[in-house]
Order: structure tokens, then sequence, then C-alpha cells
């Protein structure tokens, strides 16, 4: 099983030295590493990795965007387009593998003869977050239940009878975008990522797995981490995050098809309790950063709104 790595990055070039090394540490190494560039990293910091990867056999291909096309999703359909492997491992910048990471990976896709395993990813081991924190964090958004609408569009599978003896792979029903692998031929399948997300583009690996899903089934590899250093160099701001978070999640979930008023007022319930815990992360840490993001989740509801009005206009005028 031939696996590409595509990390893609946006001026973070010690952390993404770190994610290149550990993809050269793993017992199956991939065939090449792709970095896609959003950022000013100077090409010449990769050179003395680009050496070592050749003892290694494992080519890096670099490519530098142009500023003005900036966004996550655009540089993952970049660099899965220019992929030569049958499995694109996509690695955040800041995040590291373990060194049995591709090996499980490939071990998994191998199993599965019939190919309806699409994709599989490992848990998040995030290095920057208190026990107690993560735990409030993950309590709150449960209760939020923000993504309960997308689940409607989405049938619960069951991974295929010939894999299920693998001990450490569980279904799933959302990938985490720092750590997933997806098979080229699904990509294909799905026209790649949705790159009306923005930026960042929060909630694009929410996106990705309700698409997938239709056609195949999704893994967790459970044995292995991810380690996540959720590096605030390089992220958007603490406003523009909220209103991709509020934007996203409506797009999101609207374009798949038209809701009903019990999944609208569902829809309400887990905005006003994602506004609420940013309410209570702004008593309990820093005020003004979720402040911000409460002013940006309020103005990308809002333009939402405004976009779906002018979708209809346009839909009325085409009639």
């Amino acid at each position: 099983m031939n696996i590409s790595v595509v990390i893609c990055t946006y001026n973070r070039p010690e952390r993404l030295i770190a994610a290149i090394k550990s993809c050269l540490r793993q017992s199956v190494l991939p065939i090449e590493i792709i970095i896609v560039d959003d950022g000013n990293n100077a090409k010449e910091f990769i050179f003395p990795l680009s050496e070592l990867a050749k003892t290694k056999g494992v080519p890096i291909r670099y490519i530098q965007k142009k500023c003005n096309n900036r966004g996550l999703t655009k540089s993952r359909n970049i660099g899965w387009k220019l992929a030569k492997g049958d499995v694109i491992q996509f690695l955040d910048d800041d995040a590291e593998l373990p060194e049995r990471g591709l090996e499980f990976v490939s071990k998994a896709f191998e199993y599965d003869e019939n190919n309806e395993l699409l994709a599989v990813d490992f848990p998040i081991d995030e290095q920057k977050l208190s026990y107690t924190g993560r735990r409030l964090i993950e309590f709150c958004y449960r209760l939020a239940g923000l993504w309960r609408v997308g689940l409607r569009f989405r049938r619960c599978r069951q991974l295929p009878a010939n894999i299920k003896e693998l001990s450490y792979l569980k279904p799933l029903r959302f990938l985490q975008g720092g750590s997933m692998a997806i098979r080229r031929q699904a990509l294909e399948d799905i026209a790649g990522f949705d790159e009306n997300l923005g930026i960042a583009c929060v909630g694009e690996d929410k996106d990705i797995s309700i698409r997938l899903d239709k056609i195949g089934c999704l893994g967790r590899i459970t044995s292995l981490y991810v380690k996540h250093y959720s590096e605030a160099i390089g992220r958007i701001s603490a406003y523009e995050y909220g209103c991709e978070t509020g934007f996203n999640y409506l797009y999101i979930n609207c374009k798949l098809g038209k809701l009903g008023v019990g999944e609208w007022l569902l829809i309400g319930y887990n905005i006003v309790i994602l506004i609420g815990t940013e309410i209570l992360f702004a008593c309990i840490g820093n005020k003004k950063f979720h402040i911000e993001q409460i002013k940006g989740i309020l103005s990308g509801v809002y333009r939402f709104i405004i976009y779906r009005s002018i979708l209809k206009i346009c839909r009325h005028q085409n009639k």
C-alpha cells in the first residue's frame, strides 16, 4: 500500500520540521512527502530535511501557493492531486505521527479487500491542554451536539467483516482533520475538499466525513496517538475563527439537503450552547479572546443569513 503524506503549512517552520521528521521515523515510510505552503516560509529551510529524506528514499516536494489563494481545503486539494500514493495521509504542520503510524494505516487498508474502508484517523493527544481543560471542552461540545443535525445525512456504517479482526480499528462517525488518511480514489469520487470554507476551514473534517460516509465507511486507529501542539503562530484571529465557526457550521449542515423545523430548532439550540460555552471560557480563561470569538460566531451567522438570501434571489431570477 503506497502512502503519500500531505502537510499543509502556514508560517510554522519549526513545528513543520518536527512534523516532517516524524514522517521520516516511520517503520513503514511514505513514498513521498508533499508540503503545501500557504505562508512565507523560506524554501531553503527544507533543504537539510530533503537531504535526510533522500537517504531514506523519500522525496520531499515543496509547493508555495500564491498569497491571494489561502485556505486549508485549497491546500489539501493541491496536495492530494499531486500525490502518487494510493492513500493520502494528511498531517497538520503542528502535529507529529507516532513511529508506527503509517504501518497501522497501511495494514488497515490492506486488510480491506473490497475497498469499503475509505479513511482512517488517529486519536489526538493535545500537548498544550491540561487534562481538566480538555475534559471541560469535550463536555461542553458534547452538550452542544454541534454535528447532530449532520448525522441525519449519514448512515451509521460498521466496519467491513474482513477487517473486524483488527482489534485496534473502530468504526468512526467523524474524522479528525489533523491526522486523517484517505484513499485517493475516494477523494476523486467526492471531488475532494470543499474550497468554500474560508482560510482555517473550520469543520472541513466534518464535511468530508459526511460525504465519504455516503460511499463507504470510516475507522479510527485507537492504539496510537498523534501529538498535536496547537501552535498559536499561523492561526487566524479569534474573531475570524468564530466567524468561520458560525458560517461553516450552518453551511455544511444546510448544503446537503432541506432542513425541517425541528432541525432548525436543534441548530438554534446548538448555536446558543456554543455561545454559552464561549461565555464560560471567557469567565475562567482569556476573556478578550473568547469575547472576540463570540462576536465572530454572531457575525458568521449573520453572514450565512445574507448568503442564503442572495442564493434564494438568484434561484428565483433563474426560474
